[in-house]
């Protein structure tokens, strides 16, 4: 059994060099996995008009390329998203019906291994998990007093390798709301409140 634990620290409106738009994401050092920076990046719509495009990345020497990117609506969501891993298309898959987060998880498969993606609380963390492995992350207040940051404690029978953290530290900038039970609850108050949205059902 491996166990650690690493700390991620969150900051806001830094600018890249030749990026147009500020960034935000977490940085900090996973272990013997060095330094791990997972950034996001809001993109304007072309002069052709359109969405404005949501970006997440991550970066580390030991690390795969990790890529989100999502297109409109107004805010990003797990369905209109494109999620690269190390060059793979990995697709997300979801039970949009269900009323639990558990029942809600996110599965995907990642280079031939199968992960559960849960949200333990809207806002406040999740675990992701494959068989031996599980990465448990938190947010909260950093404990030296710098604002905020994610907190991420891995157990297991197997040792994690990059592939895991990677994918657990990316979900930290990505939109979960949709695998919260709170999301399907205010979707179905929502058709209640407006059976007919978008237009007047006559």
């Amino acid at each position: 059994m491996a166990e650690f634990q690493f700390e991620l620290e969150w900051y806001r409106g830094r600018k890249l060099p030749g990026h147009a738009a500020k960034v935000h994401g977490l940085t900090g050092t996973v272990g013997s996995f060095g330094d791990v920076t997972v950034e996001v990046e809001w993109r304007k719509p072309g002069l052709k008009g359109g969405n404005r495009q949501y970006e997440t990345r991550l970066y580390g020497e030991r690390m795969p390329d990790v890529v989100f990117r999502t297109v409109g609506p107004a805010r990003p969501n797990l369905r209109n998203a494109r999620f690269d891993v190390a060059g793979e298309r990995v697709p997300l898959d979801f039970n949009a019906k269900a009323l639990r987060n558990k029942a809600r998880a996110l599965r995907m498969t990642c280079q031939g291994r199968p992960y559960t993606y849960v949200v333990t609380g809207f806002e406040r963390g999740a675990v992701l998990s494959r068989p031996g492995v599980e990465i448990t992350m938190t947010r909260g207040k950093n404990p030296r007093g710098k604002g905020n940051g994610s907190f991420g404690a891995v157990t297991g029978e197997v040792e994690a390798d990059a592939l895991d953290l990677a994918l657990a530290i990316a979900f930290e900038r990505i939109d979960t709301r949709e695998l919260t039970a709170s999301e399907r609850v205010s979707g179905l108050l929502g058709r209640v409140l407006d059976p007919f949205p978008g237009g007047s059902g006559y």
